[in-house]
């Protein structure tokens, strides 16, 4: 088999245009496995950088199987070092190639191809654990209004409980309610609580039929009928939202800072209580954000958001702005991948501490990096440290949990 940049820039592209057959998709696995240099990878890698499109044939298992088995078993040229082996550059390089081929939509690497990037490193190896930290999966807590809580990642599929004149049943890793008629008696309303903890996801399907997917460390409360001239649900975290078309009845989402009223439309709420900003970000149809601020004198603070837009508010100074051309970057969560596009370093370790329900301890303060692109949800912590070792950082996984971060 060839090994040069002719073979590799053929093989890239045939597996992205969908034309490789199966021969030569195992040829193109087998240069990541036995090892290609930075220099041989780069030209393939920048043609198709523009032109990434997801492979159909491999199923996203399949692909994350795959990347996962590349990142472990990459042969490292190991070094003697003062303290423990020390991993070359060239090992980073392909597992962020390895990932980038599997897994689709992972561009961590382009730092290492633009000239303001880093020189190459020496970077320590991950310590291995006797039990490897597993990504998040689907789960929640959903709390009735008489205080009752059904733990629903060991709930099977059917009817959970009725309340009132609404019926509560579990779908594959989905609350849905259905309601009934109302009647005289019905007069006081009842509100749940959906709640996730860190590592779990959830998805909750509300009486008017509007669909909510839960990230991890965040709750939803919300009545189980919607009986007044408005659809209100209260959240922390982060939620998004397809919200079921109803003119005569606006829905209205409210955290601690904002007020966000949509008839029907497509929306991700951002507001989880350790983060400096809460973003409201529209997908389709139109919301008009509203700025909570209990300063009477200040004057209201209210957009209304065109699709790609994106409202920031920032908590600890109460300015509203808005931002254009986030769109799918703001669900890539929702869509089974960490968005990382040039997120600072300590924002991209409060996503792992949610999804992986795990601290990170930082030994000489926060790293001032941002990343590059994207990366799957679905990998173990190991492989997922692995492919970020393209900054200038080190990481070591302890007892309980825990992520050390040091420099």
């Amino acid at each position: 088999m060839e090994t040069g940049n002719t073979r590799l820039d053929e093989l890239y592209a045939k597996w992205f245009n969908k034309t490789a057959t199966p021969q030569e998709k195992a040829d193109l696995i087998e240069l990541l496995q036995v090892g290609a240099s930075k220099e041989e990878l780069a030209p393939a890698i920048n043609t198709i950088w523009d032109q990434l499109q997801e492979d159909q044939s491999f199923s996203l298992h399949d692909k994350q199987q795959l990347a996962d088995k590349i990142l472990k078993q990459w042969p490292a040229e190991s070094v003697e070092g003062p303290v423990a082996p020390i991993i070359r550059f060239r090992w980073t390089w392909a597992a962020a190639a390895a990932i980038l081929l599997m897994v689709g939509s992972v561009f961590v690497w382009k730092m290492l191809t633009d000239k303001r990037a880093f020189p190459p490193k020496e970077y320590s190896t991950v310590p291995r654990q006797t039990e490897p930290i597993l990504p998040g999966t689907n789960g929640a807590i959903l709390t009735l209004s008489d205080g009752r809580r059904i733990v629903l990642d060991s709930t099977t599929n059917g009817i959970i409980g009725n309340q009132g004149n609404a019926q509560i049943s579990l779908q594959n890793n989905q609350v849905m309610y259905k309601a009934g008629s109302a009647t005289a008696t019905d007069t006081a309303m009842a509100y749940n609580t959906m709640s996730t903890p860190k590592g779990r996801q959830f998805q909750l399907v509300l009486p008017d039929g509007s669909k909510v997917w839960l990230n991890a460390a965040s709750s939803i409360t919300y009545p189980i009928a919607f009986r007044n001239k408005e659809r209100r649900v209260e959240i922390s975290g982060e939620a998004y939202f397809e919200v079921a078309h109803d003119k005569t009845k606006p829905f209205i989402v409210q955290t601690s800072n904002q007020q966000v009223q949509a008839l029907g439309t497509s929306f991700n709420v951002y507001a989880y209580e350790n983060e400096e900003l809460e973003k409201t970000t529209l997908l389709e149809g139109s919301v008009r954000v509203n700025a909570i601020d209990n300063n009477p004198t200040r004057r209201p603070r209210v957009t209304t958001l065109i699709p790609g837009q994106e409202a920031r508010i920032n908590n600890s100074v109460q300015l509203l702005f808005v931002a254009d051309n986030v769109g799918e970057a703001a669900i890539a969560w929702k869509n089974g991948y960490f968005n990382l596009e040039n997120i600072p370093f300590d924002q991209v370790m409060k996503q792992l501490e949610r999804w992986y329900d795990i601290q990170v301890v930082y030994e000489k303060g926060v790293p001032n990096l941002r990343f590059v692109g994207g990366l799957s949800r679905n990998m173990t912590l190991e492989s997922l440290i692995r492919a970020l070792k393209v900054s200038e950082v080190h990481f070591k996984v302890e007892a309980g949990r825990k992520l050390v971060v040091y420099k």
